[in-house]
């Protein structure tokens, strides 16, 4: 009896360290919408890029419906291998409509042990880093932030160990400000001097001095979503970043979110949670087909060119509810006008 006891005993606790390694998961529709206002009169051909979700470890795509389906073609880059959905409307004036794409899509909590024990089947070739070690166009570090980011990580042989210094650094010398002109575009030198900005701003320090340690890092952006509303509407984006460990693989950080919540300060070293979905990755992105303008900062809004030329009169609007909700809780901001909002 005494040994069926123990079995049980055993058991139960097998089962709950089985349970506990099981991530956490949100399941989500998700509606990406398109308007257009003030297409010329005379334009020939309107040309519009926007990014789609793609399968990922952590991102589960179930459904996607796009509308006008006719009028679609499905792309990637060709630096980040993001995906992209590309239209084309001839004699826009008259023919331009509102774009829509439906996801249904289940989104897993993204969390690494951060400890030193050897992954061989997640390694990288140098050649697939390489690029996430070269300098973006405003990711230029200060002369005398390039300096603080050797000596944080001074005498430090692990990569988890000098990742933890600088996710240390930034948590401790930036703050949450969007008062400040200038934020929301990753513009590492603004940050190294103001030491402000929205998570944008915080994780493109975070990759500039990673990089500067030869610790390849990489820029993540999606769309968040709070823990305890079931359905709304918004236009907002959210960014975090992930660095390569040669024992981890990629691990993520989100320190902005730490920051406005310090009881996340050690969870978000290594881990993201399910309430958001990933658009793309990547800084200075050349679309495809290539654009006519300057690569892309980042992207999570549509991009449209009038007959070769950038055309902002686009409205987005992000629309999602949790699968199989019964609470009906809304934020009507209705759609953004050239207006980016980041989180």
């Amino acid at each position: 009896m005494r040994n069926i006891f123990l079995m049980g005993i055993i058991f139960l606790s097998m089962t709950v360290f089985v349970l506990a390694e099981v991530p956490k998961s949100r399941s989500i529709e998700f509606n990406y919408e398109i308007v257009f206002k003030n297409v010329p009169e005379n334009a020939k051909e309107l040309k519009v890029w926007i990014p789609a979700l793609s399968d990922t470890e952590y991102q589960k795509i179930k459904s996607m419906v796009i509308d006008p389906e006719n009028l679609a073609d499905i792309t990637y880059d060709t630096t980040y291998q993001n995906k992209i959905i590309n239209f084309i409307f001839k004699n826009p004036s008259e023919t331009v409509s509102p774009i829509k794409v439906n996801y249904k899509v289940e989104r897993l909590e993204y969390a690494k042990k951060v400890k030193g024990d050897t992954q061989k089947e997640l390694l990288e070739s140098k050649e697939s880093l390489a690029k996430f070690l070269k300098i973006n166009r405003l990711g230029e570090l200060t002369e005398e932030t390039k300096q603080i980011a050797r000596e944080i990580t001074k005498g430090k042989k692990a990569t988890l160990d000098k990742a933890r210094a600088i996710y240390d650094y930034v948590f401790e010398n930036v703050s949450y400000d969007k008062e400040i002109p200038g934020w929301g575009k990753g513009d590492t030198a603004r940050v190294c001097n103001l030491k402000a900005g929205n998570c944008t701003d915080f994780h493109s320090l975070f990759i500039s001095m990673a990089r500067e340690n030869n610790i390849p890092a990489k820029f993540v952006i999606g769309v968040p979503f709070k823990a305890n509303v079931t359905e709304g509407e918004y236009s907002g984006y959210h960014c975090w970043a992930e660095f390569y460990d040669e024992t981890q693989g990629w691990v993520p950080v989100d320190i902005s979110e730490a920051s406005k919540d310090k009881s996340k300060y050690e969870y978000h070293f290594g881990a993201i949670d399910e309430n958001r979905i990933e658009f793309s990755q990547g800084r200075d992105i050349v679309l495809e087909p290539k654009q006519q303008g300057e690569p892309l900062n980042y992207f999570i809004y549509p991009y449209a060119e009038v007959d070769g030329k950038v055309f902002k009169g686009v409205g987005i609007l992000f629309k999602f509810r949790d699968v199989g909700s019964t609470k009906n809780v809304r934020n009507k901001l209705g759609y953004l006008m050239n207006n980016e909002k980041g989180k």
